[in-house]
């Protein structure tokens, strides 16, 4: 009976202190989410705060939209049982139906998307925070019209709230999306990706579908050993047809080592089926993420 009664006294001593830790999670992050709104409701002239949070999920507003974080785990292809970080992006699920107004500068639209990229990226380190292993990397996407349209000093704004959280700013990876849209600005858009790096943040470029092999094979030629971003990503789907112009599985995997000689790691997401699944097996990223990894994994206990 004593032993019962010792257990049990452990237990709610986890319990009690887990609730402490939970309680103290909310106060620090209502503490940041009041930071942080002061910074945006000055610069950016909003009549309502643009953070919120239900219990430990963080909410942003931005004119109609209203929008959280959907968390995907990034796993180690070789062991795919083990998570080195997140990836992220903006999960709307809420439009207005009658905005309020706002009173738009000049420059409005390309206003809108440096404000709407920074206050999303601090919704998602804000909601990463929350999580209960918050290990490994973050990965944040920056809008390629944001690099364009901010002319100096990237990365020194959000630099500031990441510190603000207590995360170290190597562990955030900034993506840089890159496709033929963006191809005559592309040199500016790397070299602007660099002062991020050159600030400590991880980089890395991820290439859409619609790009194709012939555009990656022009960067990797031109700009890839200049550049070096700590990883190079790619959905699934850019394997397939019409996207990629061989069916030889071995091409691709001799294809991507020409990318890894650069000391690069790959990273490929959206993996959802079973025939992605085995071609991963012989692609061989070092990087993976999809509903696939995340079925076996749950499957596997």
């Amino acid at each position: 009976m004593r032993r019962i009664q010792q257990y049990s006294v452990v237990g709610i001593q986890r319990e009690s202190t887990q609730r402490d830790n939970n309680v103290s999670h909310v106060m620090r992050l209502e503490q940041l989410i009041d930071t942080f709104n002061g910074r945006f409701l000055r610069e950016y002239a909003s009549a309502t705060p643009p953070l919120s949070h239900a219990g430990a999920t963080v909410q942003g507003r931005y004119g109609n939209l209203t929008f959280s974080s959907h968390l995907k785990p990034i796993r180690r292809h070789a062991d795919p049982t083990h998570i080195c970080g997140y990836d992220t992006n903006p999960l709307v699920f809420k439009v207005s139906r009658s905005p309020e107004p706002r009173e738009h500068p000049a420059n409005a639209a390309m206003t809108d998307i440096v404000c709407l990229d920074r206050l999303g990226r601090t919704v998602h380190i804000l909601n990463y925070l929350s999580l209960e292993q918050a290990e490994g990397y973050i990965f944040l996407h920056v809008h390629p019209q944001h690099v364009l349209t901010v002319q100096k000093n990237h990365g020194a704004y959000f630099e500031d709230i990441i510190r603000q959280c207590e995360l170290p700013v190597s562990r955030v990876v900034i993506t840089l999306p890159l496709d033929s849209v963006y191809e005559s600005q592309q040199s500016t858009l790397l070299q602007r990706l660099k002062t991020y790096r050159d600030r400590g943040y991880a980089t890395a470029v991820k290439f859409e579908e619609r790009a194709g092999s012939d555009f990656v094979q022009r960067f990797r030629a031109q700009y890839l050993h200049e550049l070096t971003p700590d990883f190079v990503r790619f959905n699934a789907g850019f394997f397939h047809p019409p996207y990629w112009r061989h069916d030889d599985p071995q091409s691709y995997s001799d294809w991507l080592a020409e990318i890894r000689t650069e000391k690069v790691r790959v990273m490929i997401e959206q993996i959802m089926h079973p025939s992605d699944g085995e071609r991963m097996n012989r692609i061989q990223p070092d990087f993976v993420q999809g509903g696939w990894y995340e079925n076996q994994c749950t499957a596997g206990g």
